[in-house]
């Protein structure tokens, strides 16, 4: 399986600041993951520059309250209910759907996985 590159890790080597804000007004919640009490993280695929990136988006408990408050009362519950059920350890969270919400970000620090390496956007807002 070959990784997409990185958007924020490509955007800071861009020489992007990292306080330059990010604005997306359709992203899309298909996937969660709970990395720790109250912190949250979501990847989609980016088409940018003629390549599809990868882009890692953080976000906390309060932001993803704004996220589903956009989101059908059955999802909203059904995402609810598995973080209730363990909200500690680091997971993917399971659902059917999808949200769509806008967000404000800003270029996080670089995060080092198991072979990569990538920069995360971090919400500032959801609107």
């Amino acid at each position: 399986m070959t990784l997409r590159p990185d958007y924020g890790l490509h955007i800071l080597q861009q020489g992007i600041s990292p306080d330059v804000e990010h604005n997306f007004y359709d992203f899309r919640l298909y996937n969660l993951a709970l990395i720790a009490r109250g912190q949250y993280s979501t990847m989609v695929d980016l088409p940018f520059d003629g390549q599809v990136f990868a882009l890692s988006l953080d976000f906390n408990g309060a932001q993803l309250d704004s996220i589903l408050s956009k989101a059908s009362p059955q999802l909203r519950s059904q995402i609810a209910d598995q973080i209730a059920s363990d909200p500690s350890t680091p997971r993917p969270i399971d659902f059917d759907g999808e949200v769509s919400f806008g967000v404000r970000a800003r270029l996080g620090g670089i995060q080092k996985a198991k072979a990569e390496s990538f920069v995360p956007l971090v919400a500032q807002e959801i609107f």
